[in-house]
């Protein structure tokens, strides 16, 4: 997976909004989808994104995988990456 060419990214304080140009959808982050997303730059691999995530945020590997699979299978199925 790799983040849609037509998908413009605007950072907020607490996150960032997500905006398709094609089909004007619009998606908020809260500031752990936007390391997510900002993850995307570095490898679109899903257990990749989730251990770094894990390290960054101490947080339990499995309860990292669960998230980024998630926010990976919606941000996909609304055309954010493909």
């Amino acid at each position: 997976m790799i983040k849609n060419p037509s998908v413009v990214c605007t950072e907020l304080d607490e996150g960032a909004v997500l905006l398709n140009l094609d089909s004007r959808y619009y998606f908020n982050l809260n500031e752990t989808g936007l390391r997510i997303w900002q993850m995307l730059d570095e490898t679109s691999d899903s257990l990749i994104i989730a251990q770094k995530l894990s390290e960054e945020y101490d947080v339990a590997a499995e309860r990292s995988r669960t998230s980024v699979i998630r926010l990976m299978q919606v941000l996909e199925k609304e055309e954010l990456i493909i």
